[in-house]
């Protein structure tokens, strides 16, 4: 028996993998009798720079560091300290001018909770919160998550009241569709104070509107007053080949919600990055305004952050060459065997046939490969999202020997 226990859709300790990692080295997990696992999915999308040692020993010096000065935890609401600016350039360095200021937190789910917040502190229009968001999209598992995550609606139905009155559009999954969608929103968004947005559909299988799309949905909602709020912890930092999904826009949400590869996932760790009008906003508002849970602003998921921005700015252009030539790869041998999938950056989706998605994640795992499980409403598959510094050779292998495996499950 396992004294500890998961909720994983039961009350259990059961996993996807029949895997225990004793130590990472690349971009391979290791077991005890030295099996190597290659990792497709990057730690669950927090891994984007692998397990590279250079790095980690960058970091373990840091945390010695502080270790050895007894300050591995301070309270960010009581003192302060040089690393939470530091920090905060870095990331307003990388996003670029259009954001203002930061807010740490420790997960994307808190990242929802504090962004409707904000929303209600600048712009409930109403006695109750009214939001928009995407049928299929993924916030976290919070109190506000639950509310606007449209994929776990239905095992989420008992949890009311919820934060507000929310509606759910449809992701769109071709032109007519963002046609529709758009002229819908049209009708009804001066109605709603913010709308929480996941570009893209990580969780459900990596879906992903055009450009044109996203730009007139920012338009709309800043015309009428709608809070924007981009979900971007799954997509953020180079994942769709930019060092984030909004800056292929014109358009720039007010809120951006970061976490997972802040930090390459090395502690619990999440911001949310301020655009320069909102923070004037938040700035200038009377309203007595709170938000913070105790290891906000931890010192140990600081240096993290400092470090691996370090390397997101000194190897920026190296890196978006790495995710071209990935989505190239993929691309490429996806095409050659009439694969169905689906591809942006380093994030792929590949659908297999209804009931047959679990059983190929476990053939893949006796492989010695690492993917991720995706089921909603329409399909289910696998999801791949390999770290940016995967060997060329050694992934386009195992593209080949995936594409055989897919195709007696598609």
């Amino acid at each position: 028996m396992q004294h500890y226990a998961l909720l994983n859709g039961a009350y259990t300790n059961e996993t996807l993998y029949n895997l225990k990692p004793v130590r990472a080295e690349g971009t391979y997990l290791y077991n005890k009798q030295n099996r190597k696992y290659l990792d497709l999915r990057s730690g669950l999308w927090n891994t984007s720079l692998g397990y590279e040692k250079v790095l980690y020993q960058q970091v373990s010096d840091k945390f010695t560091q502080i270790l050895e000065q007894r300050l591995p935890y301070i309270d960010i609401h009581s003192f302060q300290h040089d690393s939470y600016d530091e920090v905060a350039q870095k990331l307003l360095q990388l996003t670029g001018k259009a954001f203002k200021r930061v807010i740490y937190t420790n997960s994307g789910s808190e990242n929802t909770e504090l962004a409707l917040k904000i929303a209600d502190y600048l712009n409930k229009k109403s006695s109750k919160n009214r939001i928009l968001a995407f049928k299929d999209s993924y916030h976290g598992t919070f109190f506000g998550g639950v509310s606007v995550s449209g994929i776990d609606q239905e095992i989420n139905t008992s949890f009311y009241p919820k934060y507000g009155d929310v509606t759910f559009l449809d992701y769109p999954k071709n032109t007519e569709d963002e046609r529709r969608i758009l002229d819908e929103l049209e009708g009804i968004a001066g109605r709603y104070d913010v709308m929480v947005i996941e570009p893209i559909l990580a969780s459900a299988g990596v879906y992903y509107a055009s450009i044109d799309f996203f730009n007139k949905l920012l338009q709309i909602l800043r015309e009428n007053q709608v809070i924007t709020v981009f979900d971007e912890v799954a997509t953020g930092f180079f994942k769709t080949g930019m060092p984030f999904f909004f800056q292929h826009l014109s358009e720039v949400p007010d809120l951006l919600c970061l976490s997972k590869a802040l930090n390459n996932g090395i502690t619990a760790f999440g911001c949310i990055c301020v655009k320069e009008e909102l923070d004037d906003k938040l700035q200038k508002s009377t309203r007595t305004k709170e938000h913070f849970s105790t290891q906000n602003g931890n010192l140990l998921g600081m240096v993290s952050a400092d470090t691996v921005l370090d390397y997101y700015l000194k190897e920026k252009n190296s890196i978006e060459d790495s995710v071209k030539c990935i989505s190239k790869s993929v691309q490429d041998i996806f095409d050659a065997q009439s694969i169905h999938y689906r591809n942006i950056g380093v994030m792929t989706s590949v659908r297999t046939a209804p009931g047959h998605a679990i059983q190929l994640v476990k053939e893949l795992e006796k492989l010695g490969i690492l993917v991720y499980l995706y089921i909603n409403d329409d399909e289910e598959g696998l999801s791949i999202m390999p770290p940016f510094t995967i060997d060329k050779a050694v992934l386009e292998k195992t593209l080949t020997m995936i594409a055989k495996k897919v195709l007696k499950h598609q």
